[in-house]
């Protein structure tokens, strides 16, 4: 027999870090700290239900505002908001070089970072030229990856990075991503046009004589990690959040929700049953401010029912031999309950694992 059971003090909880609409897969929160990817979270205002593949912080701030002072420009100009991104916005911008000789970028101070793994990307789309970096700085040279953008092929790479991967996201655009241990020193991030798919280097970086060639640019994320994760958009300072978020899981309706509003995940207590199992009874407990409601869901999002309270009530169910969940059971929503138990037991059959 496996029991999962909750209280208030196993809920994860915070706020919105900003407003959100009812199409962004990205969901900005004031922390991410204990959040899980195995389970759905609910926007508490609007009781969208949500569930996202990765987490993270962006600490790539303006990233998709190359136009503004904190980017550096050299030898080249950019256009703001002159394309359609890769979200279907009116956000993306264009790099047009010069017809200096030397290195045709943007760049921008990340300050000095630990001494770990980083993961850097960046969209980017042909337009006069079929050729864009990526680069971060070390110290002494920048360590990236040239992308034929008219295939999605890498070309070259410049320096060393640790992994290095080009993703087709449509439309033409291409999300160029690596992963590199940076040095304990003053670290930048530079994107640039290329002459080529073999570019001379200068400090690491393309170095060619500029004839007015421009590509297309989106989206700069910096993170802390091994890996590359979904895309959340910054302004003027770093953001943490949920990220490739599919909205309105659980039957939900996906909604615009305000910066402050709080969102709630309740993981812990129903890891022990991620497998195949049979559901044979539950006991419920109101909080005594309302009536209450328990949604459960499977590991893929799947409403599979909810359990109205009243106000002060609490009360046991049971299933007699079980209903059986393949997928396991997690809890989606617990509006105005203080507590519940889950009983389970095991299940096997050819095509499941066994449980209990």
């Amino acid at each position: 027999m496996t029991q999962a059971t909750r209280s208030n003090l196993m809920s994860v909880a915070t706020t919105l870090a900003a407003n959100i609409n009812a199409t962004q897969d990205y969901i900005p929160v004031a922390s991410t700290a204990n959040f899980s990817t195995s389970v759905v979270a609910e926007v508490e205002t609007t009781n969208e239900v949500v569930s996202f593949d990765s987490i993270t912080t962006n600490l790539q701030v303006y990233s998709q505002d190359f136009d503004n002072a904190a980017w550096s420009k050299s030898n080249v100009t950019v256009a703001a908001n002159s394309t359609t991104a890769p979200d279907g916005t009116t956000t993306a911008e264009t790099l047009t070089t010069n017809t200096a000789t030397g290195g045709h970028l943007i760049y921008d101070s990340l300050g000095t970072l630990d001494a770990t793994a980083y993961a850097y990307s960046v969209y980017l789309k042909a337009n006069a030229s079929n050729f864009g970096f990526i680069g971060q700085y070390d110290g002494s040279n920048y360590n990236g990856i040239v992308v034929d953008l008219s295939s999605g092929s890498i070309t070259n790479t410049s320096g060393s990075v640790t992994s290095s991967s080009v993703e087709d996201v449509g439309s033409g655009w291409y999300r160029l991503k690596c992963v590199k241990t940076f040095s304990a020193v003053t670290s930048y991030i530079l994107i640039s046009l290329s002459d080529s798919g073999t570019p001379s280097y200068s400090s690491g970086r393309p170095n060619f004589t500029g004839v007015d060639e421009s590509i297309y640019v989106w989206g700069a994320q910096v993170e802390k990690a091994s890996s590359v994760t979904g895309y959340l958009p910054t302004t003027s300072a770093s953001l943490s959040g949920l990220t490739t978020v599919t909205r309105g899981a659980n039957g939900t309706t996906a909604a615009s929700a305000s910066s402050g509003d709080d969102i709630q995940q309740l993981p812990y207590a129903l890891l022990n049953v991620d497998m195949p199992v049979r559901l044979t009874g539950l006991s419920v407990s109101s909080d005594g401010t309302g009536a209450g409601r328990l949604t459960l869901c499977d590991k893929v999002g799947t409403h599979l029912c909810d359990v109205d309270i009243n106000e002060d009530e609490k009360f046991t169910l049971n299933f007699g031999g079980g209903i059986l969940f393949p997928n396991g059971i997690y809890v989606a929503n617990s509006d105005n309950i203080t507590a519940y138990t889950l009983y389970t037991s095991g299940y096997n059959s050819p095509n499941l694992t066994a449980g209990g």
